[in-house]
């Protein structure tokens, strides 16, 4: 079991959204313990809920306004006051990261959180899903979390999640000296809107509130990492890099479609999405000629 910790007065995460009143709600009550070890991230200051305050297990850290989880989760596993499995929510990001360094916007309601992974070694198979298909596993832990808690979303590679053909959320891998910290977001409260730059469409995105799930961010979280735990180990033990290529597959957005893809200093091209490659790029069919794309970005279906 997953216990969760506060970085600030219950109350005042209660007051950040009636998403996040909801949770410190169900979770509580809450008792005050002082960790030495959290500082100066979080000033030493943590709530745990009474019945979990002496359990040594995961912990989801939930702190308040950040730049990016990322910056408080690398602070913490660096002076190893978190470890792996462990990880870190923000209430709001003001300069959240995603794919290709753009701005992710981070208003509170939303999930931000960074999650420790584990260091890949030992096996042949391991390797290979630290080489080339990370982003995809994590994508797909999170989207089977997500079906089991009655959303049914799919994979647009190679880190985007959708439902219903709109942006629920995506995922940033950042790795440091073989350090994994998976980073997710997930819109629960709003979304931003569509817009375009230049050339390119950034597609149109949802949220789960508006899509009449009620269901608040660290409920959602704690069931993602119970979850996730187990169905990462069950790929690493059980599932062979070819196998979980078929289960992603089942899960790929707008397999068979036309789609238009950003291909880096190439421009804008349209293609028909095939499947994913072993390596982890994405199979299209682009005038009548099977490729694999490594880099880039599918824009838009037609």
């Amino acid at each position: 079991m997953t216990r969760p910790a506060l970085t600030m007065h219950p109350d005042q995460i209660a007051k950040r959204h009636p998403l996040w009143m909801k949770d410190i709600e169900t979770f509580g009550p809450w008792e005050h313990i002082h960790r030495q070890d959290f500082s100066p991230a979080v000033q030493g200051s943590v709530w745990y809920p009474s019945a979990d305050a002496t359990k040594s297990t995961p912990t989801i850290l939930i702190c308040d306004q950040y730049g990016s989880s990322m910056d408080p989760a690398w602070d913490l596993l660096s002076r190893q006051a978190i470890q792996t499995w462990d990880s870190v929510i923000v209430t709001e990001q003001t300069a959240g990261r995603g794919q290709f360094r753009r701005n992710w916007v981070s208003p509170v309601g939303n999930l931000y959180a960074s999650w420790v992974w584990p260091e890949f070694s030992g096996s042949n198979s391991a390797n290979a899903y630290q080489e080339n298909l990370l982003p995809l596993v994590a994508a797909y832990i999170v989207a089977r979390g997500l079906e089991l808690l009655g959303i049914d979303v799919q994979i647009k590679w190679p880190n985007d999640l959708l439902y219903k053909n709109r942006k629920i959320g995506g995922i940033l891998i950042e790795q440091r000296n073989k350090k994994i910290i998976v980073g997710i977001g997930i819109n629960m409260a709003s979304a931003p809107s569509l817009r375009t730059t230049g050339p390119e469409t950034f597609m149109a995105a949802t949220c789960l509130s508006k899509e009449g799930f009620d269901i608040s961010p660290l409920k959602v979280w704690f069931h993602l990492v119970e979850s996730g735990i187990h169905c990462f180990e069950m790929l690493i033990k059980q599932i062979q890099p070819s196998e979980f290529i078929h289960l992603l597959t089942d899960r790929l957005a707008w397999r068979g479609k036309h789609v238009h893809i950003l291909k880096n200093g190439e421009g804008v091209c349209s293609a028909i999405i095939i499947g994913i490659a072993e390596n982890g790029g994405l199979l299209i069919k682009k005038n009548a000629k099977t490729e694999v794309l490594h880099s880039g970005r599918i824009l838009t279906v037609e």
